[in-house]
């Protein structure tokens, strides 16, 4: 614990007792790299300024736990080293123990003067159940005290990839409503740290399969019992799911599906909680169905007119329950109003300019749409749905993305070749045709027509003369 002894060999007095606890001790069982030093004493902030007067260093309140006030000492010269202090809970260790969450997490170690640890302290059996890779209640009151806890349960097994022992499963679904009890903000945090895992869809599943999915996220309930057409052998919410699952490969996989810009396809979906997102649209890009199911009278066949408009506007109200950000919020919003849009863009009819017109409005976001239109076409496995049709919408994502970085981010973000100002020198009065010849001449510059200031000039003559004779 070279950190430990770093901050303790600046201490001028004897050292107070203070125990390594938590996530610290859990990595040293784990053997993998400590990723916070968090501590536990009596008089937290007392100690906390202790350690900082004898170090550059300042004393900054946290806010990990609501019941348990917490420092955090960074180290003035190097903000990467800080060490965190949090009240101990009880008369004793133990006792502070026993009010934690899960067994691996209610392990702790004695720190000594020289910066060493002692032995390990672990009343719940924390140490077997890492080495089984389980995560255990401590005790069954933990889920009633806070009952984010049922999603730290998850998030602990997806990033760790344990498994949820069955007694904690059976409180987990006992106490699953008094989630409506969590803020939205705790809630969304837990659920993106679960999406940013590679394998976060089978987990998913899991709170599923234990009523508890239903109960964040109630849009989804009219979709289990609504069936689909020919394109699909699944309902809507067992397709959705699927999407999810084919989503999360293609993330998984990126080098492999795309080899021709696999890295410009990942720093697109870096940051601002993208590929989470992503896949959170993914599970959802059909909420809009069930209200829109209809009957054709004449076929007979199944229809969902306008699915997605009504599915952009529950996610968006799915967002805002969540007290998702704006711009994470209208990202979702995007994904899902798009879905069908990026499955009709592959059609050999679709001319080039409605193409670039599509990617102008969309810009980078056209990136991620594209991957859950694939998504969604790997889901598809109807009768209707040929292995054929499959396999030319995945050729012609692949393709499109590598022109998309090869040429059309370039084309579409270029300067336009002209502006109204133009129009007016040649004679024109603003309006609606001013706009159409403008909108036309930027897709001729668009599909690589024109690149000149020169030829969109006179482009924009013969447009304008058009105009004129059908007057």
């Amino acid at each position: 614990m070279e950190i430990l002894k770093e901050w303790i060999s600046c201490l001028t007095s004897d050292v107070p007792e203070i125990y390594l606890v938590g996530g610290s001790v859990r990595d040293i069982v784990l053997k993998q790299p400590l990723k916070d030093t968090d501590l536990v004493c009596r008089n937290a902030k007392g100690i906390a300024l202790r350690f900082a007067e004898g170090r550059n260093a300042v004393v900054v309140p946290m806010e990990k736990k609501p019941d348990q006030p917490c420092y955090r000492v960074v180290d003035r010269n190097n903000a990467a080293k800080y060490v965190d202090f949090a009240e101990m809970r009880g008369e004793n260790i133990l006792e502070d123990l026993s009010q934690r969450d899960f067994t691996i997490n209610a392990i702790a170690m004695k720190v000594c003067r020289e910066g060493s640890t002692g032995e390990m302290i672990d009343p719940f059996g924390g140490i077997r159940d890492a080495e089984k890779k389980l995560v255990r209640m401590t005790r069954p009151a933990i889920f009633p005290s806070d009952p984010l806890r049922i999603l730290r349960a998850v998030r602990f097994a997806a990033v760790l990839q344990f498994t949820i022992d069955h007694e904690t499963q059976e409180e987990m679904k006992r106490n699953a409503l008094l989630l409506n009890e969590v803020s939205a903000e705790r809630i969304l945090n837990e659920l993106l740290l679960i999406l940013a895992t590679p394998s976060s869809c089978s987990f998913f599943r899991q709170l599923d399969q234990m009523g508890i999915l239903g109960i964040l996220f109630p849009e989804i309930e009219p979709m289990r019992e609504c069936s689909q057409n020919g394109y699909h052998h699944l309902n809507v919410w067992q397709h959705s799911l699927l999407v999810m699952e084919n989503c999360e490969h293609i993330l998984n996989n990126l080098p492999r599906c795309f080899p021709g810009c696999s890295d410009e396809v990942v720093s697109n979906l870096s940051g601002d909680n993208r590929m989470q997102l992503l896949k959170l649209a993914a599970l959802l890009h059909d909420a809009g169905k069930p209200a829109t199911r209809g009957i054709n009278t004449d076929t007979g066949r199944i229809t969902f007119y306008g699915h997605d408009e009504e599915g952009a506007r529950i996610i968006e109200s799915t967002a805002e329950r969540l007290k998702m950000s704006g711009k994470n919020r209208d990202f979702m919003v995007l994904m899902v109003l798009e879905h069908l849009h990026v499955l009709s863009l592959s059609g050999r009819e679709v001319k080039p300019a409605a193409r670039m017109r599509w990617f102008r409005t969309m810009r980078d976001d056209a990136v991620p749409a594209l991957l859950l239109g694939m998504a969604d076409v790997m889901g598809s496995l109807g009768k209707e749905s040929t292995g054929e049709y499959r396999d030319s919408y995945y050729a012609w994502v692949r393709n499109v993305l590598i022109e998309y970085y090869g040429s059309i981010r370039m084309r579409i973000g270029s300067k336009a070749l002209i502006s109204g100002n133009d129009l007016i020198s040649l004679g024109m009065e603003p309006g609606p045709e001013m706009g159409a010849i403008i909108e036309q001449v930027r897709e001729a510059q668009d599909t690589g027509l024109i690149s000149e200031r020169e030829d969109a000039l006179k482009l924009a003559k013969q447009l304008l003369t058009g105009v004129r004779n059908e007057e």
